[in-house]
């Protein structure tokens, strides 16, 4: 009977601990990502070569994203972070500086032949991209479209555009300072350059979509002076 007694308390004592679960509540929804920090001045910017790389990629032989580089282009643009759809920009590159990493030059002149076999950079030597519309898709990101001309073809391709920060100018960077991150991929095909296309159902070649990754930054192409703080008198 004693022992019974026993089981009975212990049952109720277990029953009594445990508290009824929580009602499970929804998530707060995710903020939105807020605008990076920038006092950047509305006006004309030049790109800075210094801090500039576009990049594309290709697909090879399904195996690999095989990537290459320019490293000769200018640009401008018209910066107004208070209305940013008004903004837009230019880009020209020099397509016969293209960088592949080739590990053995002095055998084969890798980057000459791509610029030949894809690119004929002989006859079409400039590359430029010209913007059309600037649509906001959040606080510091944008879709940019505009006209890709390239093997002497134009036709339009959209961006994915990210505003990454900036500053006025200052004694430290007379210019100022603005960042942006762009991506998009487009087809080669597009603009008539069909060299080395896998036949449909393979990937024995190298692919038609080319994705494409800059990373750049501008200065004022004509920045106001600089107000250098005013001396502070000595204690007396």
């Amino acid at each position: 009977m004693r022992l019974v007694t026993i089981l009975v308390a212990a049952t109720a004592l277990a029953a009594c601990s445990q508290a009824p679960s929580a009602k499970k509540t929804d998530a707060a929804p995710a903020a939105a990502p807020a605008a990076p920090a920038s006092d950047a001045l509305p006006g004309d910017y030049r790109m800075d070569l210094a801090h500039t790389s576009v990049n594309f990629r290709v697909s090879h032989l399904g195996f690999s994203k095989w990537t290459a580089r320019f490293t000769k282009m200018d640009g401008t643009l018209k910066f107004d972070p208070a209305n940013p759809a008004a903004q837009s920009v230019a880009v020209t590159i020099d397509a016969t500086s293209l960088q592949t990493n080739y590990p053995k030059p002095a055998e084969l002149d890798f980057d000459a032949e791509v610029e030949t076999s894809f690119l004929d950079a002989a006859r079409y030597p400039t590359i430029t991209f010209r913007s059309t519309k600037v649509t906001p898709t959040g606080p510091n990101t944008a879709d940019l479209t505009g006209d890709l001309t390239l093997h002497g073809v134009t036709r339009p391709v959209t961006l994915k555009a990210t505003f990454n920060g900036g500053y006025k100018p200052n004694a430290m960077d007379p210019g100022g300072r603005i960042g942006f991150s762009a991506q998009g991929v487009f087809k080669r095909s597009d603009f008539g350059i069909s060299y080395g296309i896998p036949a449909p159902g393979t990937n024995l070649g190298v692919g038609d979509d080319v994705e494409v990754i800059v990373e750049t930054e501008f200065q004022m192409a004509d920045p106001p002076p600089v107000q250098s703080a005013p001396a502070t008198p000595p204690k007396g």
